[in-house]
């Protein structure tokens, strides 16, 4: 879930909305895996529309994230880095307690 909100946070810094039945308090109600899972599909799914309507001028546009500017392209760049940065943990994790990953 953290996952899940965290992409539908970052990308709300490009202009699309938060689902109105997203909230932060998920990361501890959502539990079973089929749910999380389908959170997790649904928030990649917007990341992927979003990204294919918008245009290369678009990527330069400017946008506010917390006390920092930062362009739309940095902010699909900085989505793809949060997951990259779990799946490297998890990697790790896996193969620390004898998990060989797919």
């Amino acid at each position: 879930m953290h996952i899940a909100i965290a992409n539908f946070y970052l990308l709300s810094v490009t202009g699309p909305k938060v689902p109105a039945d997203l909230n932060e308090n998920m990361k501890k109600t959502v539990t079973p895996k089929a749910e999380a899972v389908a959170w997790l599909q649904r928030s990649l799914e917007a990341v992927k529309t979003a990204h294919a309507a918008t245009t290369p001028k678009d990527l330069e546009r400017k946008v506010k994230i917390a006390d920092r500017e930062a362009t739309m392209d940095g902010m699909y760049l900085r989505i793809i880095i949060h997951a990259n940065e779990h799946m490297g943990k998890l990697i790790a994790y896996a193969r620390m307690t004898g998990v060989v990953p797919p």
